[in-house]
């Protein structure tokens, strides 16, 4: 800085001395920088941002919906709940069987599947009292396999067919 040359001018703004960077010039860096924000113009202030206040009739409603999606789930609730429950039992009803009675329906059960699968149930499909083999009729595309002596069961028919594939029992 001993070689640096002198300068005898001075800040018109401050009264500093300026330096060798600032020859030729009338202010310092800091007074330059002072007079050119006077002509940037000040930022104007935005007014805050107002939210909407949301109506009653808004809230009202919101509330409205929400209780019939409550009601509407609870209306479905039974439904759900036998979707989720297994199948009922397929034998209804209140007719009193014995051992024998049970094993006619279990072989209708099986004769049932057979013609389900496109199959006819042999003659070693027998009635577990009368020990003959289950009457088998065709009519037309349905197939009926029938208990031969159903009275024995105490019962007027016990029957299977294609299309109804659950044991019909009739007293």
């Amino acid at each position: 800085m001993a070689d640096e040359p002198k300068i005898n001018a001075v800040c018109k703004g401050c009264g500093k001395r300026l330096s060798a960077d600032e020859k030729g010039a009338q202010y310092c860096g800091r007074c330059m920088i002072e007079r050119a924000e006077e002509y940037v113009p000040e930022a104007l202030e935005r007014p805050p941002i107002k939210r909407e206040k949301k109506s009653r009739t808004w809230l009202v409603m919101q509330v409205a919906i929400i209780l019939a999606a409550v009601a509407i789930m609870a209306l479905q609730t039974p439904r759900l709940i036998s979707a989720v429950k297994g199948d009922r039992p397929l034998r209804q009803g209140t007719y009193a069987t014995d051992a024998q009675a049970d094993q006619c329906i279990k072989n209708l059960w099986h004769s049932a599947r057979l013609i389900q699968e496109g199959k006819v149930p042999g003659p070693d499909i027998v009635c577990p009292i009368s020990k003959r083999p289950y009457e088998i009729r065709g009519a037309g595309a349905d197939v009926v396999v029938s208990c031969p002596n159903p009275e024995l069961h105490g019962f007027k028919a016990m029957q299977v067919s294609k299309r109804h594939p659950v044991p019909e029992i009739s007293k």
